[in-house]
């Protein structure tokens, strides 16, 4: 049997990146200039997948990047390790990594790493020695001023945080202090991705927020099928199935061009056809949706079990019917009570992820085969 060409659940790289050409293109014009860039939109649309691909370019072209996954640093001492680390791999020059150069990095602040091999042989930074309560907030303001320090030297410099929805919870504080040192780094490019609208955009879009309109938005949302079936006709070729323009059509009207869903869908039907060798049309991929909500039931019933009432009958509610949840007319028909149960019972959704605002002022589950397979329970 052929490899299943199709990836999911981990950052697309090479042939498996879903077609996202004109993002790209924006995205690294953006950053080659100097621009600060948010991007936000719901985890799984490919945030991730389209920032990697972007830093490839850049580092093709010489530019020095350092990108850090904030979702690994719960407290400011994790931080700073984390972020000291993130700096030095991301903007020195691999001549420039070597064992005796890393304190030189490091000289201007007042606490010195401590550095380990680790099993990849590579330098693991910590910093010890200082007492967080006291002194983290000025080992993170001294790691914060770092880039411009590199750029000085005539690099062209990008500093990428991801899920940076996660620094509030951190610190409440540290967007301010971030924001302090970015503003004197106009000629270095920050990009900050996130997943929680509702962290998110106060932090960028609330007047008087700390990082009020200090960058560019960029929503990212599905892709539009004109661009999508020729990924996906590859995709498919390269595992030695044809697929029928229509049945491609088919599939995307079922993900709504949202990437992982999309490339999950396809890797079920492309591994109905090996084992039934039989062409791909609506009842194949019919049966190829059955067996994915199969897969991830396990999954889809550890969300449940944690859900109160209140959560499961409006999560089931919008597996029904997205919509303007708060109306009388919308909690009537499906019986949720009043609207302040609804707005409890909503804000843990959104906290969970499983639902999103839609453009209208409704909500929508945002996982669509969690609705499918909702609609089993029904």
């Amino acid at each position: 049997m052929a490899a299943n060409p199709f990836r999911y659940g981990a950052v697309a790289r090479g042939e498996y990146f879903t077609d996202r050409e004109s993002e790209l293109r924006a995205l690294v014009d953006d950053v080659r200039g100097g621009q600060d860039i948010v991007i936000f939109s719901p985890r799984r649309f490919g945030k991730t997948s389209l920032v990697t691909r972007a830093i490839e370019h850049l580092r093709e072209e010489g530019t020095l990047v350092a990108y850090l996954d904030l979702l690994g640093a719960p407290s400011k001492a994790e931080l700073a390790d984390d972020l000291g680390q993130a700096l030095y791999e991301g903007l020195q020059s691999p001549l420039e990594q070597a064992f005796d150069r890393i304190r030189d990095f490091f000289s201007s602040l007042t606490i010195s790493p401590r550095i380990t091999v680790g099993e990849d042989a590579k330098p693991q930074l910590e910093f010890i020695g200082y007492e967080p309560e006291r002194d983290a907030d000025k080992l993170i303001e001294g790691l914060l001023e770092l880039p411009a320090r590199v750029a000085r030297d005539g690099h062209h410099v990008v500093v990428v945080f991801d899920e940076f929805q996660e620094i509030v919870s951190i610190d409440q504080h540290l967007p301010g202090q971030i924001r302090a040192a970015f503003q004197q780094q106009a000629d270095i490019a920050h990009v900050y991705l996130g997943s929680k609208r509702h962290l998110m955009e106060p932090m960028f879009m609330e007047r008087g927020a700390a990082l009020y309109r200090s960058a560019k938005p960029m929503p990212l949302g599905p892709i539009a099928p004109h661009q999508f079936i020729g990924f996906l006709r590859e995709r498919f070729a390269a595992g030695g199935v044809e697929v029928p323009t229509e049945a491609l059509e088919e599939i995307l009207s079922i993900t709504g061009g949202r990437p992982y869903e999309t490339q999950e869908l396809c890797s079920f039907t492309w591994t109905r056809t090996q084992v039934e060798g039989r062409q791909v049309d609506g009842e194949l991929i019919r049966e190829a949706l059955s067996d994915l909500i199969d897969a991830e039931s396990a999954r889809y019933l550890a969300v449940w079990d944690r859900l109160s009432a209140s959560q499961r009958a409006l999560l089931l509610a919008l597996s029904r019917e997205s919509g303007r949840v708060y109306s009388g007319s919308y909690r009537s028909r499906h019986k949720l009570g009043s609207a302040s149960t609804v707005q409890k019972a909503l804000t843990r959704l959104e906290q969970f992820e499983l639902v999103e605002p839609l453009a209208d002022g409704g909500f929508a589950i945002s996982d669509m085969f969690l609705r499918d397979w909702l609609r089993r329970l029904d």
